[in-house]
């Protein structure tokens, strides 16, 4: 009796549980794919509602080495988009495709090749930024995280950048836009080093292309701070996220040219300044520098410069123009002769230390004039002074050398002077 009982209980709270539970709307009535196609059309409906295009203030690398870009972008209902950017002429204006797709939420992919946008992500860099291989790390196809007419965020596939795209006035002309924005880099290119001062608060900052690294002593520890940053229209510094110095936060700088250099300062009034420096080891490798057999300190560099003089130079029946450091690129330097008009070089890998420490070691390449005189006229007797050694510079004047004096690390005796006016007969000055 009390197990048939218990059935009826069970039985009656079944019924009673089915009678008092209500029904359920389906909350996914619709299908997934129309729930994709719809949200792909309204992130279309953004995309093309802004008449004069997009900002896309564009960081590539997810570690943000190369700083940010700006990147105008226009896209259109039948799947086309204009593509400009800082980093090419003012004018240009690339035409190419894009679509929208689902990839694990809504994608914006700029499918065809865009000779702006794709430079960003090509492994092999037309402009030679980043390793061969790598390029400068960017994305061309971007999850969309939010998508209004008032602001758009991209996030990367691959590098997961975040990116920000805001519409673009009416009123601004793309070309006048990107014009400023290169204007205010041709000045700011031009420095790349600078003192931060904010009372008795000192740091030293270095550039490398659009990032800062911001060293300063914070008890017994040196402490670096990476700012990557995007220049604005305006012709200001904007970091990518605020930077705290000193217990003030820093968003924006703004440049205030001077009878020198100028400085950049707050934007937000704290009362600091970031003033230009020019290291010498910058200064030597960024211009010509001429070399005089008299600016020789060491003996047996002037006895190996002789000999090409007195040996060499009769067997070839051509005098020595000149003789001179030029730069190659950014960690290459030339050094670079004419003889009787016929230029030749040879390359040499230049690496720096602190402000005033560079070393020379030979790259083992030349063009055929240059790697003619070294195989065959012991032309290793010109750059003994200087190849595989590291110098200590000191210069005439902190701000404009014109005279920059080498000083071997490990030999004194190893003196180089090198003067920014052009010599001539070198051997005979």
């Amino acid at each position: 009796m009390k197990k048939i009982f218990n059935l009826l209980f069970i039985s009656l709270a079944v019924a009673l549980y089915s009678s008092c539970t209500p029904e359920e709307d389906d909350l996914f009535n619709d299908s997934s794919a129309n729930r994709i196609e719809a949200t792909l059309k309204a992130d279309k409906e953004v995309l093309t509602s802004a008449k004069n295009g997009w900002l896309m203030e564009y960081y590539p690398s997810a570690n943000l080495t190369y700083g940010g870009y700006n990147i105008l972008v226009s896209f259109a209902e039948d799947g086309t988009v204009q593509v400009a950017s800082d980093i090419y002429d003012a004018e240009a204006k690339i035409a190419s495709t894009y679509v929208l797709k689902q990839s694990a939420g809504p994608v914006l992919s700029f499918d065809t090749h865009n000779e702006i946008m794709h430079f960003f992500s090509d492994p092999h860099n037309p402009g030679g930024i980043g390793s061969d291989g790598k390029g400068m790390e960017g994305d061309f196809e971007f999850t969309i995280m939010e998508a209004t007419k008032d602001k758009v965020i991209l996030k990367g596939k691959k590098n997961l950048t975040k990116i920000i795209m805001t519409p673009l006035a009416e009123t601004v002309a793309w070309k006048d836009f990107l014009q400023g924005v290169q204007d205010a880099d041709e000045v700011f290119s031009q420095f790349i080093a600078y003192k931060y001062t904010e009372g008795d608060f000192k740091a030293d900052v270095t550039v490398s292309y659009r990032n800062l690294a911001i060293t300063y002593t914070e008890g017994d520890n040196d402490v670096t701070v990476e700012v990557p940053y995007i220049i604005t229209t305006e012709g200001n510094i904007k970091f990518r996220e605020p930077v705290v110095l000193n217990g003030k936060s820093i968003e924006e700088l703004k440049y205030q040219p001077d009878e020198k250099y100028g400085t950049f300062s707050p934007t937000n009034g704290v009362n600091a300044l970031f003033t230009p420096t020019f290291p010498l080891n910058y200064l030597l490798l960024n211009n010509d520098w001429y070399f005089a057999m008299s600016g020789l300190g060491d003996p047996q560099a002037i006895a190996r410069w002789n000999a090409i003089k007195t040996q060499v130079m009769p067997a070839l029946g051509l005098p020595l123009d000149y003789a001179l450091f030029t730069p190659y690129d950014a960690t290459t330097t030339a050094f670079y002769w004419s003889c009787g008009g016929t230029a030749g070089f040879l390359l040499f890998n230049n690496k720096t230390a602190g402000d005033n420490q560079v070393n020379f070691t030979f790259a083992s390449r030349g063009n055929n004039f240059g790697v003619t005189l070294w195989n065959d006229y012991n032309w290793s007797y010109m750059v003994y002074p200087f190849n595989g050694k590291t110098f200590t510079l000191s210069a005439d004047s902190d701000e404009n050398p014109t005279v920059i004096t080498m000083t071997d690390n490990s030999n004194s005796k190893n003196t180089i002077k090198l003067y920014k006016e052009e010599i001539l007969d070198p051997f005979n000055k």
